[in-house]
């Protein structure tokens, strides 16, 4: 029988670095708490790519990727 974790925290991933909050953020707040500001990055919740501005729910599960830039 495989069981699902239930997530309480809001698990935040990127690279092989990982975080744990226990509330909502905001794209800001999160970016500040992950002292990632100087990064160009993509956020997606749960699945779902989100933008700046957006507010992200506690008990979500976040990754953090580099947005690729070049030419």
């Amino acid at each position: 029988m495989l069981i699902s974790e239930e997530v309480t925290l809001l698990e935040v991933v990127y690279g092989d670095k990982k975080w744990n909050f226990d509330r909502d953020l905001s794209y800001g707040e999160l970016i500040k708490e992950t002292r990632l500001g100087r990064v160009s990055v993509l956020v997606m919740v749960n699945g779902r790519l989100v933008r700046k501005g957006e507010m992200i729910p506690a008990k979500s599960r976040v990754l953090i990727i580099n947005a690729a830039n070049g030419g």
